[in-house]
């Protein structure tokens, strides 16, 4: 399979999004870095991007990316940030009819900004912020964009314990099914008419 020509998209400068980026490179030619102008506020990040030698785009709210025959908007950070959790780069998008939300690890504080921002905003999948930990979809997030479906990304036994029972609990009382990486594997969705997910461990 060919590999080259991708586009890396980096949500904010943290290890477990960006500190594997140079072996990945090794066996994925890397066209363009996308990332947020506060990441590039991060000495470490830069030196990193650097060695890479690739393209990096700056990515704000209100660009879009085209993926797929539709396009992904980005609804986060409108202002400079500090390349941390709550300068995640959020997505948004539309593939046939089905909506999605990609958060990084932005938490609450952020959570607050996009419900202020986007009082209509509503999603059938959630990509749940920071590896379900407990900073992240909080209650009033989950009501405001009231998804059917949340993917939660956490490495198996990771140090931190995530995903967090709060965090879990918030989504059951909500009735919102959940899939774990931890536990399932890697999570993919098939189907153009009806989705269907998948999990591979």
């Amino acid at each position: 399979m060919d590999y080259t020509n991708c586009i890396k998209l980096s949500t904010h400068t943290d290890t477990d999004h960006m500190g594997d980026i140079e072996v990945v490179a090794k066996a994925i030619r890397i066209k363009e870095i996308l990332t947020s102008q506060g990441s590039l506020s991060q000495p470490s990040f830069v030196r990193r991007l650097r060695r890479l030698k690739c393209h990096v785009r700056v990515l704000a709210a209100g660009d879009h990316l085209p993926i797929m025959g539709s396009v992904l908007q980005v609804l986060y950070p409108w202002q400079l940030g500090n390349g941390k959790n709550n300068d995640s780069l959020v997505l948004y998008g539309r593939l046939l009819n089905q909506t999605f939300l990609f958060t990084g690890d932005l938490e609450k504080e952020g959570e607050n900004e996009i419900i202020e921002r986007y009082p209509q905003l509503r999603v059938d999948y959630l990509k749940a912020g920071h590896h379900g930990s407990n900073t992240s979809s909080s209650a009033a997030f989950l009501d405001h964009i009231q998804p059917k479906v949340a993917f939660i990304s956490a490495g198996k036994n990771n140090r931190y314990q995530h995903p967090h029972r709060e965090t879990l609990t918030r989504l059951e009382d909500r009735e919102i099914s959940y899939y774990r990486t931890d536990i399932q594997g890697a999570i993919r969705l098939t189907g153009w008419l009806n989705w269907h997910i998948e999990t591979v461990r």
